[in-house]
């Protein structure tokens, strides 16, 4: 009872006992994800009420910046998503893998499935900068990363894109924000929730390499016509005889001479494992409520497991520990302190590369097992232990495998300890609906680096200083199976002329802090909220300061002043206006604050009185205008020129001679103007629902024009003899436009069974209208009229067919002599005779982020059971796949060579590749791919336990369900990966992304 203040709770079977003051009492039934019933008591004694269950809370309230609003005065374009359905993911480690697909206009893409790496990124409404696109990110309203987040923590994720749901973010604002809301605690008994998930991963798509036998034959007929060009590589050409021995196994011995391995499949397992185990508890009492939260996670590493005979096992793993506690504490009836404590503790795994520690996974001689290596090399491992290894030193074609186990165990561990303290006072006694916030907030975040060295911190195989024992194989040397295996392998190292090996001492690295990061953040906020008859008024005004530093750097600061004031006549005509008066260090005094206005409105055209439609029952349309920042680029200090010193004038008698004057130079040239990106957004927005909502759909139509872009001096017009490094400058203007679509369906049978779908479509083009392109430039090779991140790419025409072609092509800037039927005719762009990259260099196809993004999920559930399933699809992307065929003159080749062309196959897909000419390989755009896909992207079969069973076992609820991530994939592309920005090169490759199938349990107690 409200009006009373009245709480009591019901116990496990719903039972409840509570005295009224009379009979006009009306009491309030609510709990957790049901909606709200209120009941006058009037003349009965008992009463009965049963909830019922809403898709999540977010249906009522939404939360926005610095606050909540409910959801039908919502003016701006936000979506958000709760932790009901982030749950079905399939237990993806990194929350923003969570939000794939289920929020129009965001757009997620991975490059690189390492354990505990944060190899995702995420883009609202695309890319509209070249310079950073990434979103502003706060959990529980501090600025935080979100990949460590434990999504069993949150309550819900919000997405901000329009300006009216930005602004209050000002120069943070421009490329959306996304609000992490962690659960809070509720006034009823102790509710404890136990979940476990164990996921079994897999290699999804990895290039296809050719086998030894073909690879080889192929490599034949490439010797037969290059060796015009380079005699010495007849000396390579495989007999009939020796080839037929790398596929038919006559001998056992065959397989030690004559490889042919699969290397991918030789470093990856079938099946890898994760683990992750959580433990929650929420309730509370009028005095204190509570939320807590234990979890954790173990994603191992999909490694095969060899034996180095030395001791110790590397691994890619990954543990983390998480813990959150959120305390709302009622001091008085009007007063509430809330403390939230939070943090995780991450030890990631990895080896170390040859030349440096690495922690990023970006080893490519690791990766050559599916991206480089040939099949024909030499055997992975000998029953004696030892490595197989080329007749060499060339470190790029190293055992890949023996590079996985035998460069030690790189260590990286991470302790993250954050303290939110917020006290909360309604300020009644001045004036009802006034109150008062304010948040002191401080993190703190420690990285060491450590581990096991071992001894040369090298595989390569020479004589002096190995570590790893390798055998070396020669074929040429054999004579026939009753041959000693002696007589044509060699061991190394070697000493005195006859094997002598032993495992020289591994070292262990000290643990060393390589990283400390500190912020600290406090916040003031007056809010006011309050009805007069048909009239809501609302308003907000915050002040928030923060300081931020990383290691031995100067902290850094900001500074913002914000504000919210919106007005409701009868649900029917809404107005919102939002700002912030922003300022930050980076930039001079003259360009250090800002005011970013947006202004919206909304009519919710179905609340009429005159609106009679009964198969309409929502429509609502809604407008905003504002304005917004982005101060992520430009070096720090860019306002202040540099000086150094140099070398002593050459002023002397003598040539070589200096003056004992110092020379000063200026290295940094001051950008006194230079401030933050500016974009101004429109959005104009449609709701609708049909037949009492049991169809649903949401449209907005968007534009955004960014001003000041800042253009890094290094990327500037300015002639070479201006004698330095521009200044940067905020000259670079973009124009984008998209749009996103949503249509839902939810509807319940007569007989219980609900049945529901979800498809949505975004879309969303940019254009740059200026980038300070050189005047006289070519109108195709400037920046200016394409998209951020444009594709440019020389263009393939025809392969030549015969030697008259090839005579009557146009010459190439390099390699002219080099051309030979079965390669491609490239496009004279500019008609001057000569190919060039200089010249001939255009834009192509599409960006490397998806223009189009589609999303189709679908569920139903019945007594318990549940089933839903999610498909994800892009287009309007390109990717650069280059796979580089005989690399480093190995017998490598990829699937898409199988194709290729000869005199008896005119028109074949793919080109004839080159074996050690590779620098003749004008192919044009061949390896630019069309990067669309689709996924089955989640799915999920659940049962929950009947009532009656949970009961007698004296517990609350027990929800069975597996559920899967990336389940399949359909793509042109040779792998999957989304994106090459980290993780690993175009060609290199890096740890192959998952795909998940997960087992888990929930029990509520």
């Amino acid at each position: 009872m409200e009006t009373y203040n009245i709480a009591v709770v019901t116990d496990r079977n719903g039972k409840y006992a509570v005295t009224v003051p009379d009979r006009q009492a009306v009491l309030v039934f609510s709990f957790v994800g049901y909606a709200t019933q209120e009941i006058e008591v009037g003349d009965r004694t008992e009463l009965a009420v049963t909830l019922v269950e809403t898709a999540t809370e977010i249906e009522e309230v939404v939360v926005v910046g610095y606050g909540v609003q409910k959801k039908e005065s919502i003016v701006g374009s936000i979506v958000q998503v709760g932790n009901k359905d982030l749950l079905k993911s399939g237990n993806v480690v990194d929350l923003k893998q969570a939000l794939t697909g289920r929020l129009p206009g965001v757009t997620t893409s991975v490059s690189t499935g390492e354990p505990g790496s944060d190899a995702t990124s995420i883009f609202i409404r695309g890319r509209n900068s070249w310079n950073n696109s990434q979103p502003l990110i706060l959990v529980d309203g501090v600025e935080r990363a979100m990949e460590n987040v434990d999504v069993t923590e949150v309550e819900t994720i919000s997405v901000l894109k329009d300006a009216s749901a930005t602004a209050v973010f000002g120069v943070r604002g421009a490329n959306g924000v996304i609000l992490i809301t962690t659960k809070r605690g509720q006034v009823a008994k102790p509710q404890l929730s136990f979940s476990y998930d164990a996921t079994a991963n897999m290699v999804s798509k990895l290039p296809e390499k050719l086998n030894s036998y073909d690879a080889l034959t192929l490599r034949n007929e490439s010797i037969e016509r290059n060796v015009m060009f380079n005699e010495a590589i007849w000396s390579d050409y495989t007999p009939d005889e020796i080839r037929r021995r790398y596929r038919e196994r006559d001998y056992p011995e065959y397989a030690i001479l004559y490889p042919d391995v699969d290397w991918a499949d030789a470093l990856f397992k079938k099946v890898g494992w994760q683990h992750k185990a959580a433990l929650n508890i929420r309730g509370g009492t009028d005095f204190v409520k509570y939320f807590g939260a234990l979890a954790y996670l173990y994603e191992g590493d999909m490694f095969k497991e060899y034996d180095n005979h030395k001791g110790y096992s590397p691994s890619y793993g990954y543990n983390r520990f998480n813990f959150r506690t959120n305390l709302d504490f009622n001091l008085t009836k009007s007063t509430v302190f809330k403390v939230n404590l939070s943090g995780y503790y991450g030890k990631k795994d990895t080896n170390y590369s040859w030349f440096y520690v690495n922690t990023g996974g970006q080893n490519p001689q690791i990766w050559a097992a599916a991206y480089a290596i040939a099949p024909d090399m030499y055997p992975i491992q000998f029953p004696d232990g030892t490595w197989g290894a080329p007749q060499g030193a060339d470190a790029e074609i190293q055992n890949p495998v023996a590079t996985a186990y035998n460069l030690g165990v790189n260590e990286t561990r991470t302790t993250n300890l954050n303290i939110n303290l917020a006290l909360e006072q309604k300020l009644d006694f001045i004036t009802k609906g006034l109150s008062f916030s304010g948040l002191f907030n401080y993190d703190n975040n420690f990285s060491t680096v450590g581990g096991l060295v071992d001894y040369t911190n090298q595989i390569w195989i020479t004589v002096d200083g190995l570590n790893t024992p390798a055998t070396f194989v020669y074929p040429d040397l054999y004579l026939g199976p009753d041959q000693e295996q002696s007589e044509y392998t060699e061991k190394v190292p070697l000493s005195g002329g006859n094997y002598d090996y032993t495992v020289k001492p591994w070292t262990l690295n000290a643990e060393a802090t390589s990283l400390v990061v500190r912020r600290m953040m406090y916040q003031a906020q007056l809010n006011y909220g309050r009805t007069f008859g048909r009239h809501r008024v609302g308003a907000m005004a915050v002040f928030q300061r923060n300081e931020y530093a990383a290691g031995s750097m100067f902290p850094s600061y900001r500074e913002d002043w914000a504000f919210r004031a919106t007005y409701d006549y009868d649900s029917r005509y809404f107005f919102e206006t939002n700002g912030s008066y922003n300022g930050s260090e980076k930039f001079s005094s003259n360009y250090r604050f800002d005011f970013f206005p947006s202004f919206a409105v909304g009519w919710y055209l179905s609340n009429e009185e005159f609106f009679k439609v009964d198969w309409l029952n929502r429509l609502k349309f809604r407008y905003s205008l504002g304005w917004t920042g982005d101060d992520s680029a430009g070096a720090r200090w860019a306002y202040q020129a540099q000086y150094s010193t140099h070398l002593n004038a050459r002023l002397n008698t003598n040539n070589s001679g200096f003056s004992p004057y110092t020379i000063y130079h200026e290295t940094v040239v001051p950008a006194a103007g230079l401030h933050w990106e500016k974009a101004r957004k429109n959005n104009y927005g449609m709701e609708t629902g049909f037949l009492n909502d049991m169809l649903t759909m949401t449209f907005d139509y968007y534009t955004e024009h960014r001003t000041d872009i800042i253009i890094d001096g290094s990327s500037r017009a300015i002639p070479s003899y201006f004698g330095n490094t521009p200044a940067a400058a905020n000259l670079g203007i973009v124009n984008s436009r998209g749009f996103e679509i949503e249509l839902g369906m939810n509807r319940t049978s007569a007989f219980g069974l609900n049945y529901w779908a979800s498809v949505s479509m975004s879309h969303t083009r940019n254009k740059i209208i200026f980038r300070d392109d050189p005047q006289l430039q070519y109108d195709y090779l400037k920046q200016e009229g394409y998209a951020v991140a444009q594709t440019r790419t020389l263009l393939n025409d025809q392969i030549y067919q015969n030697w008259d072609e090839v005579y009557g092509s146009t010459v190439l800037a390099n390699n002219d002599q080099y051309k030979i039927p079965g390669f491609y005719n490239i496009v004279d762009y500019n008609g001057d005779g000569v190919i060039s990259d200089a010249n001939d260099i255009v834009p192509y196809q599409y960006p490397d982020l998806p223009e189009n993004t589609y999303n189709l999920s679908l569920g139903a559930g019945y007594r318990g059971f549940s089933l839903m399933v999610q498909f994800y699809g892009v287009n309007n992307v390109t990717r650069n796949a280059t796979l580089t065929n005989f690399d480093n003159d190995m017998t490598t080749l990829f699937g898409h060579t199988r194709d290729y062309w000869s005199k008896d196959n005119p028109n074949a897909s793919s080109f004839l590749p080159r074996y050690q000419l590779s620098q003749g390989e004008f192919i044009g755009n061949y390896f630019y791919c069309d990067g669309s896909y689709i996924r089955l992207k989640t799915a999920e079969i659940a049962y929950t336990l009947p009532k009656s069973l949970t009961n007698k076992l004296d517990i609350g609820d027990v929800r069975l369900y597996v559920n899967g991530n990336n389940l399949w994939f359909w793509s042109r592309l040779p792998d999957d990966r989304e994106n090459t920005w980290s993780g690993g090169g175009v060609s290199t490759g890096a740890y192959p992304t998952m795909r998940r199938i997960n087992f888990g349990i929930n029990i509520n107690f």
